[in-house]
């Protein structure tokens, strides 16, 4: 049997079958997060929770929050957090912001029309 063909499988007694050319490094250390680290990590998941929550709120109360979502996700983000939901919601309630408020430019031109040409009655 030729051991030579291209679909048969690696061989273990062949080194670079397995392994890139320069190898992986040693692996991680077991044990306690450094506290540098687990502050940081806290940090960024206490404005995703932010994030998130501004988010639900602008999307079912008040659509301003959005933006504010938003802030608060990409510091989350900075921090090696993610905060995906909250952004998300946060996109959602600032595009319902920006239709509420396109509602109201139209609402404002249209009284504006009434009462000039003569209140409309």
């Amino acid at each position: 049997m030729d051991d030579d063909r291209s679909d048969s499988p690696p061989r273990p007694d062949v080194p670079g079958d397995y392994a890139p050319a320069g190898g992986y490094g040693p692996p991680p250390p077991w044990g306690p997060t450094p506290p540098w680290q687990a502050d940081r990590f806290a940090r960024g998941r206490s404005h995703a929770d932010t994030a998130l929550i501004l988010g639900i709120l602008g999307v079912v109360v008040l659509p301003l929050l959005g933006p504010f979502a938003i802030w608060q996700a990409r510091e989350a983000e900075k921090r090696g957090t993610p905060a995906t939901p909250g952004r998300v919601l946060g996109w959602v309630g600032t595009v319902l912001l920006a239709v509420l408020m396109l509602f109201f430019v139209l609402w404002l031109v249209a009284v504006a029309f009434l009462i000039g040409s003569g209140g409309g009655g």
